[in-house]
């Protein structure tokens, strides 16, 4: 092994990126294991059980902005899947802490361009003319959920009514910027840690979701002297699935 080859496995991203990797998959292996056990229990007491679940979420973003020119063009959308190991905090079970680890696609289309200025410094400003290429962001990340959770449900009823809420924070891996003509990362000018507060509802396996973002999405940085910053702030509308 090369010196260049050690260099890149100790790197904090790779580190970071693999430890997460290693933190799914245990929570995976725990969530399959307790499902396992709980199938097995002929003596399980009815007032004490765990809603360990798989959830997949699909939703369209409306970016919200401080800057009275910006206009998104289409439909942003989200993606997320991921698990939670549910953390009982009443005696019946119907209350209940939840703690998750999953990954998240974001599409934000915008009419946002890239510039420099004349000391070569990368700047964003809203652009009224669509044919100047506006980006197109893509972001890939991890997430950590973290819920309280209340369901009118038992252990031998699996048909229930929920609501959840809390707060997520995610960790952007990849941050890419896309035009009609290139791709490329954005990455030093995109927040790579955020936070977003989630609430999700329903009946059974269908549920509403909404989510705000506690963060900014832009670096401070990421503005010349000359351009005026301003931020995007995504309001996630959609459905998620809670599965097992």
């Amino acid at each position: 092994m090369s010196f260049k080859d050690i260099f890149f496995y100790f790197q904090p991203k790779v580190i970071l990126k693999r430890t997460f990797c290693l933190l799914y998959f245990f929570l995976f292996l725990g969530l399959l294991n307790h499902r396992t056990l709980f199938a097995q229990e002929e003596t399980l007491v009815d007032s004490f059980y765990r809603e360990d679940q798989i959830y997949l979420g699909v939703s369209f973003a409306a970016l919200l902005s401080d800057q009275p020119e910006f206009k998104p063009q289409g439909l942003s959308r989200h993606f997320q899947l991921g698990v939670v190991r549910d953390i009982p905090l009443s005696e019946n079970g119907q209350f209940a802490a939840g703690i998750g680890l999953g990954m998240s696609f974001e599409r934000y289309n915008t009419n946002v361009i890239r510039t420099n200025d004349f000391n070569s410094k990368v700047s964003y400003t809203v652009s009224g003319n669509l044919e100047e290429n506006p980006f197109f962001f893509s972001l890939q990340s991890l997430e950590l959920p973290l819920s309280i959770r209340w369901r009118n449900s038992s252990s031998k009823d699996y048909v229930f009514w929920r609501i959840y809420g809390g707060v997520a924070f995610q960790w952007n891996y990849r941050i890419h910027a896309k035009t009609e003509n290139m791709s490329f990362s954005v990455s030093k000018d995109i927040q790579n840690i955020g936070a977003t507060t989630h609430l999700s509802f329903g009946y059974n396996t269908w549920n509403f979701y909404l989510a705000y973002k506690l963060t900014p999405f832009f670096n401070q940085t990421s503005f010349s002297n000359e351009a005026t910053p301003f931020d995007i702030t995504p309001l996630k509308i959609g459905l998620i699935f809670y599965l097992l």
